[in-house]
């Protein structure tokens, strides 16, 4: 009876959808984040992270690549002119919830990985975010996690390009991964040696 009585009561959580207000004793995620390519669920605001348009203006933002190579700024016009890769993935939040697949679009880690001079056997990478204060806004990734073909540095998310409080201009999503691994506002990506 006890075992069918927590099943009821965090079922939501795992279904997702109009069925997570029902998981009263799992965490639900943040606020109903509506409908479209980018309505599934988020655990942090790109205003709860002090994330300003300003900060993600195409004249302002660049990715900044590091590794042996030296070090290559890209705009995100620069980015999409890259080959793009897509790969249909959750996302599974530390705090209990996660989402269904979407579909990424974007550029390989791997191949930002030989940009910065590993065109073989990616290293470890070091992800850090626009968002400037907090426990996660860097992220140490294995060099399994970036030669992943579908480990991405996305730029899209079901076909359009990510909202704000989905980490636009740019956020990783890498399989299995946490999802505070999974950074968003991506600023910068150091690979090699960390």
């Amino acid at each position: 009876g006890g075992s069918l009585l927590l099943f009821v009561t965090t079922v939501g959580q795992s279904l997702g959808g109009p069925l997570r207000r029902t998981a009263l004793l799992a965490p639900h995620g943040g606020a109903d984040p509506g409908g479209g390519p980018n309505g599934f669920q988020i655990n942090k605001t790109a205003r709860y992270a002090g994330i300003t348009t300003a900060d993600t203006h195409p004249d302002a933002w660049r990715l900044v690549v590091t590794g042996p190579a030296g070090t290559v700024r890209l705009g995100r016009a620069d980015l999409l002119r890259l080959p793009q890769h897509s790969a249909s993935l959750p996302i599974a939040c530390v705090e209990g919830w996660s989402t269904a697949d979407q579909w990424w679009r974007g550029v390989r880690l791997r191949d930002l990985a030989a940009l910065a001079g590993y065109d073989v056997d990616p290293p470890d990478a070091l992800v850090e975010s626009l968002q400037r204060h907090g426990a996660f806004r860097r992220a140490a990734l294995r060099a399994n996690q970036v030669s992943d073909p579908r480990s991405l540095l996305a730029l899209h998310v079901n076909g359009e390009a990510l909202s704000p409080d989905h980490g636009y201009p740019a956020r990783i999503i890498v399989p299995a991964a946490p999802g505070v691994h999974n950074t968003k506002w991506v600023a910068r990506l150091t690979f090699g040696d960390l």
